[in-house]
């Protein structure tokens, strides 16, 4: 049978399904924070108008703009799991644990960069040209400047968007999709693992990485970011793009690199009561090559269960 059919009905499938859903809630927890904090007004550090690295010229436009991010570091990633693991492995787990991995890398990487950002308010290095101090203007004899020096409205979004230069959340966002694309491309492939030093397996796996130091150098190039903030926010989001990738899948340099954690049926207890279940964790079933779900190996019996409910009894393989 197809690795692909799985029988929804049985308790343990209900029971795996179940497991995961904490981390999904996580997943929108996370997000949410995220377009949470991303509303709250960052703060506003002093500057001196005589700094050189935040007089550069504003653009209007990103050379990779926020929606295309989107797509190379999430949409495409997606795309490129569920092909390898449906259309490949032929593997429901696979596919659901390599998007779930992605989700928490890119939630928790979105979420940890906009505190960072709201909390750091650093000046990005197009900040005066945004700010349009008027003519003539100095610092104070001692000390700095500040926001309200500013011609510029303080509520309009370019001052706002100003001082949220650190990290890069383009390029803390870029390698925490991509970087999570590279790694599991390197497990599928066992770059770590099969010690051949096969070159196409690395040339492979460097696409997506160099794709997200494109995304980073860009932010540079537009003025948005100083280097530093995009090596940290790269660094962030290489991170959590291993993170997450650990959370369901061996290190890569185990042989078992190329398939997933076996589901969560730890303390599984069936209420039947002719299923004589035995006390202790549950032994986990032989899933086979790939992790995968119970299939149906008999024909289905059902079995009275404590309370009046009804389930479906077979053997799993």
């Amino acid at each position: 049978m197809s690795s692909l059919q799985v029988d929804w009905k049985s308790p343990i499938t209900r029971r795996i399904i179940r497991s995961y859903i904490p981390d999904w809630v996580l997943v929108v927890v996370m997000a949410a924070v995220f377009l949470g904090v991303d509303n709250i007004a960052p703060f506003r550090r002093e500057f001196s108008l005589e700094d050189k690295t935040i007089m550069f010229t504003h653009s209007a436009r990103d050379s990779v703009p926020m929606w295309l991010v989107a797509i190379i570091c999430c949409i495409i990633p997606i795309i490129i799991i569920a092909i390898i693991s449906l259309g490949l492995r032929r593997s429901l787990v696979d596919c659901h644990s390599g998007i779930l991995g992605l989700c928490v890398s890119l939630s928790l990487c979105a979420m940890l960069t906009t505190v960072i950002k709201v909390s750091v308010g650093r000046p990005r290095p197009d900040f005066i040209d945004r700010c349009q101090p008027p003519s003539g203007s100095s610092d104070p004899e001692f000390g700095l400047s500040n926001y309200t020096i500013c011609t510029t409205p303080a509520d309009t979004h370019d001052m706002i968007d100003g001082f949220k230069s650190f990290p890069s959340g383009h390029s803390s966002f870029s390698f925490a999709g991509l970087s999570y694309l590279a790694f599991y491309l390197a497990g599928k492939m066992q770059m770590f693992a099969d010690e051949l030093g096969r070159t196409y397996k690395g040339f492979l796996f460097s696409f997506p990485i160099i794709g997200s130091l494109l995304v980073a150098i860009s932010r540079t190039e537009d003025y948005r970011h100083h280097w530093q903030d995009v090596f940290i926010g790269s660094l962030l989001g290489l991170g959590c793009a291993y993170f997450a990738y650990r959370q369901y899948y061996p290190a890569l340099g185990r042989v078992t690199c190329a398939t997933p954690f076996k589901a969560r049926l730890d303390g599984f207890k069936g209420r039947a009561t002719n299923l004589q279940v035995p006390d202790g964790p549950l032994q986990q079933p032989n899933y086979g090559a790939n992790n995968e779900l119970p299939m149906i190996d008999q024909p289905l019996q059902t079995v009275n269960v404590d309370g009046g409910d009804y389930i479906t009894q077979h053997n799993v393989r």
